[in-house]
């Protein structure tokens, strides 16, 4: 059966049990900014799933690496890239998480 709602019905729809299973913590640092250079190099080389796990954890980290800010840790950067370096069947895995699941870089790589 189709659903013949509006765009503005559907965003009506309640959001609970849809949070990300990965928890950012709070980034408190002024002027903080993600450079669309580092999104695209993590993008250059997603996962889906189908490739080594182990060698796509260590392009990521060479990458993330680059990217220094002085009050922010370089686990919180990997936790809110993370998510741009997956497609496919890698990205599904990711979305069926538990919301909330992922509060930690050992979390997510353990």
């Amino acid at each position: 059966m189709a659903d013949n709602r509006t765009m503005a019905q559907m965003l009506q729809d309640p959001t609970e049990g849809y949070e990300d299973a990965i928890v950012v913590p709070p980034i408190n640092a002024n002027n903080f900014e993600l450079k669309q250079t580092l999104i695209n190099l993590v993008q250059s080389n997603q996962f889906t799933g189908r490739q080594d796990s182990h060698n796509h954890l260590c392009f990521f980290n060479k990458v993330t690496s680059t990217f220094r800010h002085p009050e922010v840790p370089n686990t919180t950067v990997k936790l809110l890239i993370f998510p741009f370096s997956l497609e496919g069947e890698a990205r599904i895995w990711l979305d069926k998480e538990p919301p909330r699941s992922i509060l930690t870089w050992e979390d997510l790589v353990s």
